[in-house]
């Protein structure tokens, strides 16, 4: 795979890597479009929520892929209300703080945090008994459409995402994880000798056939040489060879 490289690379990878990068600015707008469509075709759902029980909820556009999933899960019997209660990326369901006395009891929804030993053995198995009969109606009306409906959520969550990411690559070096902010960063550490792991091989090894030479025990420069391949301060040094002071 092109540009498979991760923390350990030189400058000629890079630049090589940055120029492609560059090269697809232009078609982000394109992407973020094609993007903006995906979602609303998706729609997304939001659950309106006092002290963690659902008040209303509503699928926006109400036409859309998850509009048409909870309108057929009502339909066949399904409460959103109770069954559902599935919540935004940007409303989590958390664990309250609590103390070093009083530690948390509670989630931010309300709910109790459970302890360990049920002790619910015989109502557990009169359940099973009672549900048993009922498992394969439950799986085809309501786990099937369940499990379609939180993945087009998820999915909806990933594609806004996506977005927000694409926006952000777009932007000037100045601004937190733009493309140009990233390449800023790195090349701060191709020029700083002292991080061995990338180092600027000054055109000489655009194949990158010596960014995973062993790092040096020492450093060799001036009349001294290398007996084996190495990294160190200077960049690479081969056998036989000197680096730079």
């Amino acid at each position: 795979m092109s540009f498979d490289f991760l923390g350990t690379f030189n400058r000629s990878q890079f630049e090589r890597f940055l120029v492609f990068a560059r090269s697809q600015l232009p078609l982000v707008d394109g992407r973020i479009q094609h993007l903006r469509a995906e979602v609303s075709r998706i729609g997304t759902v939001m659950f309106r929520y006092t002290k963690g029980v659902p008040q209303g909820f509503a699928a926006n556009p109400a036409n859309s892929y998850l509009g048409k999933l909870l309108g057929a899960y009502e339909v066949l019997g399904g409460n959103p209300f109770i069954d559902l209660r599935v919540r935004l990326r940007s409303d989590p369901v958390f664990k309250l703080k609590g103390t070093e006395s009083s530690p948390s009891q509670f989630m931010s929804n309300g709910e109790v945090i459970g302890g360990k030993g049920l002790s619910d053995a015989p109502t557990s198995e009169l359940m099973l008994e009672a549900r048993d009969w009922l498992t394969d109606t439950l799986r085809s009306r309501f786990d099937s459409l369940e499990r379609k409906i939180r993945r087009a959520m998820d999915y909806s969550d990933e594609l806004q995402s996506e977005i927000a990411t694409l926006k952000t690559i777009q932007l000037s070096a100045t601004t937190v994880g733009s493309l140009e902010y990233i390449a800023a960063q790195i090349n701060q550490y191709l020029s700083d000798q002292n991080y061995r792991a990338v180092f600027d091989d000054r055109g000489g090894d655009a194949y990158g056939f010596h960014v995973y030479a062993p790092f040096s025990s020492y450093d060799v420069v001036g009349s001294r040489v290398s007996d084996t391949p190495q990294r160190q301060n200077s960049g690479y040094v081969g056998p036989g060879e000197s680096g730079t002071g």
